[in-house]
């Protein structure tokens, strides 16, 4: 297993970084690196790299799969050492490691795999081991490209490596150097990197929310571990395609429900763990809402223009919704720093022996007890308190999901089939509002969006209704996860 974190350096530091290597009397290396994929890309398609790199005047066969986050994964070296003519690839260097064996047996199936040179890399690697708090951690400067037959592409990275030691202790001795060099978080590897390149594309696809399936014997401290390390495995690669300026509007929607997913947690099991810092919340506000401003104008042309344009021929001509600041926040030094301290949550040692359904049950219960109360006076609410109402109710929902698979399956869905037509109406609701704001603004350089304005004010009170009378149909009947019925 491999535990490594990687970050993008500018330009502008790398000079700084080597001089810092250089007074450790750092070693180099040239390394040259082919990777090998089937013509599909099936390995990329399941985060699996297979490379023959030639490292000064041996050569290693390496691969690569995902682990359970973005600080580790698994990998299997082959030392092929000095060869008199370049190697071929040759898998069945891999026939006595059983788990190689099954990821690229479940990949590939029985037969034989055809691999295909896909891409190369040409890095120039500046590295030395430092000793840290008991641990050895060797810290490398790449500095190369990435090269395919038609295109090129830069490579300028910082990675941080644990040679012996802890994890939490390599996160510990990076966070000294971000603010220094500027340093961002990049979980993007040099396979994702090339694979992309060999395509013609500059961004991935952006990455979902994966389940979580708690053991229901883990205490309640594990348990926020594994559901912040959940979280991240969410955020992180949106986060990085969002800093790099290549991030499409999906990925900012991503990362923003990742960091709702997040918050979410953070607020409503905070009590499950002395370890966490309440200092996070802040900032991860602050990243959402930029993401939120950039989000806006997608959401509402998805949402709301097209039913409009049910009722009139006007066309409503939207500004390009491109903001350069959320690329500068995310690879904010403040940004990254608050990633590794939740990171290195996710490696604490937690003491709390709290049973997790007694502490799920707590906290879900006084959430849920706050959105009956709201249930039953929501069209007397301010409109703020109404929204709060919205996210109150999202939060539930994220809650839930964390914790589901500890409850009967059939009970969950039973809650969730009552809370959607509830989170549907509370949604729009809210999108209405934030239509009125945009459609004002735009409204004073192409007046079609006066007609627009007023539509959404007319559905206003219509969706409001809908959404109380579906909100008075919850009661504490509902109730699946006391663990005293």
């Amino acid at each position: 297993m491999e535990i490594e974190l990687k970050f993008q350096l500018p330009e502008s530091k790398k000079k700084s970084v080597l001089q810092t290597l250089s007074k450790q009397k750092a070693q180099k290396i040239q390394l040259q690196a082919k990777y090998y994929d089937t013509a599909d890309r099936l390995l990329a398609k399941n985060y699996v790299a297979i490379r023959l790199r030639q490292e000064g005047e041996h050569w290693v066969q390496t691969f690569k799969a995902a682990s359970k986050n973005h600080l580790q994964r698994i990998e299997e070296d082959i030392y092929l050492g000095k060869c008199t003519q370049e190697p071929e690839l040759d898998l069945s260097l891999y026939k006595h490691n059983q788990t190689v064996q099954t990821v690229l047996r479940d990949i590939l199936g029985e037969a034989p795999a055809e691999l295909q040179l896909q891409f190369q890399t040409n890095v120039q690697r500046t590295f030395h081991v430092f000793e840290f708090e008991g641990s050895q951690i060797e810290v490398c400067l790449d500095d190369g490209e990435i090269r395919t037959p038609t295109d090129h592409a830069r490579i300028c990275e910082v990675e941080f490596e644990l040679k012996q030691g802890s994890a939490q202790e390599l996160i510990d001795f990076a966070k000294t150097w971000v603010d220094k060099y500027q340093l961002w978080l990049d979980v993007r590897s040099k396979a994702e990197r090339g694979n992309l390149l060999a395509q013609g594309k500059v961004v991935s696809a952006a990455t979902k929310a994966k389940s979580l399936n708690l053991d229901k014997d883990v205490s309640a401290g594990q348990a926020i571990k594994q559901i912040i390390e959940n979280t991240l495995n969410h955020i992180l690669p949106n986060a990085a395609a969002i800093a790099d300026g290549v991030a499409e509007a999906d990925h900012i929607h991503q990362a923003r429900v990742g960091l709702r997913r997040l918050r979410s947690a953070l607020k409503h099991f905070s009590n499950w763990s002395v370890h966490i810092d309440p200092s996070w919340e802040s900032h991860l506000a602050e990243i959402f809402r930029a993401l939120g401003q950039s989000r806006d104008n997608d959401a509402i042309q998805d949402s709301v223009i097209p039913l409009v344009k049910q009722v009139c021929d006007f066309d409503f001509p939207f500004p390009e919704n491109v903001d350069a600041n959320i690329a500068e926040l995310l690879s904010d030094s403040k940004t990254t720093q608050l990633f590794l301290s939740l990171f290195s949550f996710s490696y604490s040692d937690q003491q709390s022996k709290s049973k997790l359904s007694k502490q799920a049950a707590k906290s879900l219960t006084k959430l849920y007890q706050k959105i009956l109360k709201d249930a039953a006076q929501f069209s007397k609410l301010e409109v703020e308190q109404q929204h709060r109402t919205r996210k109150r109710v999202k939060q539930l929902r994220y809650c839930i999901d964390f914790i589901a698979g500890i409850y009967p399956e059939k009970q969950v869905q039973q809650f969730f089939n009552k809370l959607q037509p509830i989170q549907e109406y509370l949604g729009f609701y809210n999108d209405l509002f934030v239509a009125e704001q945009i459609f004002e603004q735009q409204a004073a350089e192409h007046p079609q969006f006066l007609f627009a304005l007023g539509w959404v004010k007319a559905q206003q009170p219509h969706v409001a209704k809908k959404a109380a009378k579906k909100l008075q149909g919850l009661s504490t009947k509902d109730i699946f996860w006391d663990e005293e019925r």
